[in-house]
């Protein structure tokens, strides 16, 4: 077992008092065992390691200090008393202030029963974490009494350590890992064959997985038909916005089967394309999905309702696993997913007769999906040569464009909201309001075609999130600049880096508009996007003076009840 120290177990206490200390979301009590576990192991082990350290540098220079046993046990008492006082404080003041952070993001707080379970949880995995240690050290110590029977000690303690080391490595990266992996996988393949409840096969040629469509409904997988079956019809936009419709085109392309492969399959969704009609509309999107292949509602259905219908959307698979694994995997076939569709799209349209109007093409996506359509262009010049606007939704932090972006953005910009060329290309978005002033009211300069915004939430970790967090404090801590974080986070080495990954599963739970939820806001966002109100816009699309902002709820709460009905059926 790992030997007792007292300077352990108080930078335990230390690293708990920080890891309750407020984040990007609202803790629950898992979330709070979880981060304030593996940091109360942290700080045991670092407390412990400075403990012996010290002792063999105290012996090495023969050190000493002698006290009085009365004023020793005064001393220790005293430094005790104030270090339980200073805990004290801390604990209670984070409880607070993590109330407060919770009412920013319109959460509910963790509750007194839910805090002392996740106090008991960080308690029992921080003696689960120690215990793991105290096994690897308890095999190394073995591996190194055997060896040194052959072999002089320090080469004893290398070859051991080698070993150890590599054990660990396999137990954890191949079979642990490897077995979560295989288990997630098994079970994403499995609800890909599934057909939710309240989702039906379309009947309209419009969409793909229809009675005439190319891409059949058996193949676009449990996601694609989610796709297909969901958002609004030519009667439901003219009933919500009392004009004249199309009926909107959908085309999706589920996972190559056979000897199938995803430039196949994207050949196939411009074959949809045709075969709908598409390129005869005035808009056309090309949206990159999510890791199982899921397309976000509020990405695709505003545009269908403020184009009237006029509008083709397009996408396709190319993994069954959820966006979390697909970043342990391997972000290449997301990659190249997104390329092939896009580039097959942007040569359909260039190779069309040339007296022949083409649909303004956009792209958009979220998430991982925000990520893999960025990863087609070569940087911003490239995204306005090629396309006529863009839409990325929480874009993760390893996106290269985003952080080039961002890093050239205007001094006293913060990073949360960044300004770029006062903005006459690129826009980022924490609230609708942000494509035309910037977070502190300031306005922003014309705004040319074809735009391009970023949608982030200041609490979206998804988007916040990096391994730099390790060492470097970001600038969005730095600056507090955020509406929805509190000023109460600060940045600690090594903690905040736990704190927030410890908040990416829960971000997709927030409400609208905070986190990584993403609702009503993209329909002004689109609404921009598409100049609409700008008589500049692009000379297919119809004035928008009709979009005020009773239309914008409109709209908002038809999309909702779309998504809602699906979802209770």
């Amino acid at each position: 077992m790992i030997a007792q120290s007292l300077l352990g177990v108080l930078l335990a206490l230390v690293m708990y008092a920080i890891s309750v200390s407020p984040s990007l979301m609202a803790r629950s009590w898992w979330w709070h065992a979880a981060s304030s576990g593996v940091l109360m192991a942290v700080g045991y082990v670092i407390g412990l390691v400075i403990d012996k350290v010290g002792g063999w540098v105290v012996d090495w220079v023969g050190l000493s200090v002698t006290a009085a046993p009365w004023a020793r046990e005064w001393a220790e008492r005293v430094v005790l008393v104030v270090f339980l006082l200073w805990f004290a404080r801390a604990v209670i003041l984070s409880a607070r202030d993590t109330r407060r952070a919770a009412a920013l993001v319109e959460m509910p707080p963790e509750t007194l029963p839910a805090y002392l379970l996740g106090a008991v949880g960080a308690l029992v995995l921080t003696y689960l974490l120690l215990g793991l240690l105290a096994g690897v050290i308890w095999i190394l110590r073995g591996l190194v009494n055997l060896f040194a029977r052959w072999m002089p000690a320090p080469v004893a303690w290398l070859v051991a350590g080698a070993l150890v080391a590599t054990l660990v490595v396999v137990l954890t990266s191949r079979v642990l890992m490897g077995g979560i992996l295989s288990f997630f996988s098994r079970h994403a393949l499995k609800m890909d064959r599934r057909t939710a409840r309240g989702i039906y096969q379309p009947v309209q040629p419009e969409r793909s997985g229809s009675l005439g469509s190319l891409s059949s409904w058996e193949s676009v997988g449990g996601q694609g038909r989610v796709f297909l079956g969901r958002g609004p019809h030519r009667e439901d936009i003219e009933a919500v916005t009392g004009r004249p419709a199309k009926e909107p085109i959908r085309v999706y392309a589920g996972m190559p089967h056979g000897r199938e492969t995803l430039a196949d399959r994207a050949r196939l969704v411009v074959d949809e394309l045709a075969r709908t009609g598409a390129f005869d509309r005035s808009v056309l999107v090309v949206t990159t999905s999510t890791g199982s292949g899921w397309v976000d509602e509020w990405q695709v259905q505003p545009v269908e309702y403020l184009t009237g219908g006029d509008c083709a959307t397009a996408s396709m698979q190319y993994s069954y696993v959820p966006s979390s694994i697909n970043v342990l995997t391997g972000l290449e076939p997301s990659m190249q997913a997104s390329a092939l569709l896009f580039e097959a799209v942007r040569s359909a349209l260039e190779a069309l007769p040339a007296g022949r109007r083409r649909p303004d093409l956009y792209v958009c996506g979220e998430s991982l999906g925000a990520y893999a359509s960025q990863h087609v262009f070569g940087g911003l010049d490239d995204v306005r040569a090629k396309v006529s606007g863009a839409l990325w939704v929480g874009t993760p932090s390893f996106t290269d464009l985003h952080r080039d972006l961002t890093r050239s953005r205007h001094r006293g910009s913060p990073e949360v909201a960044p300004v770029v060329d006062n903005g006459r290309v690129v826009r980022f978005a924490n609230l609708p309001e942000n494509l035309a002033v910037d977070v502190y009211g300031r306005e922003l300069g014309p705004w040319e075609f074809p735009r391009v915004v970023y949608a982030q939430h200041p609490s979206d970790p998804v988007v916040w999130w990096s391994t730099d967090m390790i060492w470097n404090q970001p600038d969005w801590m730095r600056e507090k600049a955020g509406h929805d974080v509190s000023s109460r986070v600060e940045f600690t080495r090594g903690a905040s880096f736990i704190q927030v990954l410890a908040d990416l599963p829960v971000a997709g739970t927030a409400p609208a508009g905070h986190g990584h939820t993403y609702h009503e806001e993209l329909i002004p966002l689109w609404e921009g996007i598409l100049g609409l109100h700008d008589p500049r816009r692009p000379a297919a699309l119809p004035d928008g003076d009709w979009v005020d902002a009773d239309m914008r709820t409109r709209i908002g709460q038809a999309i909702s009840a779309n998504i809602a009905l699906s979802d209770r059926q």
